[in-house]
């Protein structure tokens, strides 16, 4: 494995190994999959900042449409600009695209909330084949 000159901030060991990944991924010098990763940890940040605005109370079930209609957006991005890299072949696409089907279908700001958790998953899965590819 090659070294990188990179000093990541986490601490814990999970947090650790993400960041180790995404270097690699970066450091490998692979437009397409370098872009896909980029776009695939915006993904996930954006559920993982809805998740917690949501359960604080800081949004109300009335802007559903709107935060459905974002976050299906970001999800069809990432899947999208595999599709033109050919990376759709990849472990987790089949999942994304499940996952989409369910933001564009979810009744509630619950519902949306509680996929943050599916979403990470399927980053992880995302990364993990990305740098296998």
């Amino acid at each position: 494995m090659t070294e990188i000159a990179y000093r990541p901030l986490a601490t814990d060991t999970h947090g650790l190994n993400e960041e180790m990944q995404w270097a690699r991924i970066i450091a490998a010098g692979r437009p397409a999959q370098g872009m896909a990763l980029i776009l695939i940890q915006k993904l996930c940040a954006v559920f993982h900042e809805f998740e917690p605005a949501w359960r604080a109370g800081a949004l109300n079930e009335g802007k559903l449409d709107f935060f459905r209609r974002r976050l299906a957006a970001r999800a069809r991005r990432v899947l999208a600009t595999m599709a033109m890299n050919d990376l759709s072949h990849i472990d987790g696409v089949a999942q994304l695209e499940a996952l989409l089907r369910t933001i564009e279908s979810v009744q509630s700001m619950e519902e949306l909330a509680n996929l943050a958790e599916e979403i990470h998953a399927v980053d992880h899965r995302l990364t993990d084949a990305l740098e296998k590819s």
